[in-house]
């Protein structure tokens, strides 16, 4: 038989809030009746409901995840590689995560003020940050537990883990530039975020270090939610310049559109034209040729945050967790050598 809290209580002639802070091994309870409670429990098959649990430790024991609107969260297999190393180490530490998107850009804030202000998380992870980002300036000034997949321009002390855009996409120039090719364009994603800017600084690292000049008619830059569109066109736009570039380089949520345009031209990747992406994602993998991408460690990242996060709710001081992560080269058959006369 199984018996409820009062039901217990009544059998033990003891109050419920008796009952309840002996199973939760409070000092103020006498350890003789802490053992008699537990046996009793055992034996009628008393379990503590969790949500009772939560609210008695004045925690909700979830995490939450503020979405931007108008992403394709769920076609990026990066980002469902670090959601997956997110939510299984979170189940691990006995978390749960929920998942908030608002319906417009407008609501974003509003979407994260109902979950923090209704405690109904105890903790944050954002991503997609921005330079200026009105989420991460929100959950300072609340002194709200969170950490950022990505890196903000706020000085105030907060914790992030991000992977090195500026070293990755100078990584991917110099290889480039080791071939020979001296027109190397970026299809870049929005400057408003942190990404993007980091990537453009490491695009213009590479060209430097190499003794190449920099040609602003040789950067694109897509929307999000629009990237396989404005890639295309951008990539036709690219070619139609009077010196065409040999070589691009962008992030590879961009790669649809750049390979449509390329195929559309009649341009073989890896013998025409040189792609270098960034992000894994499974097209750099299945596409023929399949492209040389810079692979950041999605599920390890996803780890990390929640370790980082686990560590900042134990009391430990955010700032002492700010981590930047290389990314690693996989080089395949999107690249080729060309000569420099």
């Amino acid at each position: 038989m199984t018996v409820n809290l009062r039901q217990l209580a009544k059998l033990l002639e003891l109050s419920p809030t008796t009952v309840s802070r002996a199973l939760a091994g409070y000092s103020d309870v006498s350890t003789k009746t802490r053992n008699r409670v537990r046996v009793a429990a055992k034996k009628h098959n008393y379990h503590p409901s969790p949500v009772a649990q939560r609210l008695q430790k004045g925690k909700t024991e979830t995490i939450g995840i503020a979405l931007s609107p108008g992403q394709n969260y769920f076609k990026d297999t990066f980002f469902l590689d670090l959601l997956a190393g997110i939510s299984v180490s979170l189940s691990k530490v006995g978390y749960d995560l929920t998942i908030s998107v608002a319906p417009d850009s407008e609501h974003e804030i509003d979407s994260l003020r109902r979950m923090v202000q209704g405690k109904r998380v105890d903790g944050m992870i954002l991503t997609l940050t921005k330079a200026s980002d009105e989420r991460i300036s929100y959950l300072l000034d609340q002194e709200f537990p969170f950490v950022l997949y990505g890196r903000t321009e706020d000085k105030r002390p907060h914790a992030f883990l991000d992977m090195d855009g500026e070293l990755a996409f100078k990584e991917a120039c110099t290889y480039l530039t080791e071939l020979g090719h001296q027109r190397i364009a970026l299809i870049n994603g929005e400057p408003d975020y942190m990404f993007p800017a980091f990537c453009f600084d490491g695009y213009r690292n590479g060209l430097k270090s190499a003794g190449l000049a920099f040609d602003a008619e040789l950067v694109k830059e897509w929307r999000h939610g629009d990237a396989e569109l404005s890639s295309y066109q951008q990539t036709l736009e690219l070619m139609q310049l009077p010196e065409p570039p040999s070589a691009i380089v962008f992030q590879t949520e961009a790669a649809t559109g750049i390979l449509q345009a390329l195929q559309q031209l009649q341009l073989k990747v890896g013998a025409d034209i040189s792609l270098i992406g960034y992000d894994d994602l499974e097209i750099a993998k299945t596409n023929i040729p399949p492209l040389t991408t810079m692979r950041p460690q999605a599920s390890n990242a996803g780890v990390r945050l929640v370790g980082i996060l686990m560590k900042i709710l134990n009391g430990c001081s955010a700032e002492n967790f700010q981590e930047v992560w290389q990314a690693e080269m996989v080089q395949r058959n999107s690249t080729c050598r060309i000569n420099k006369n």
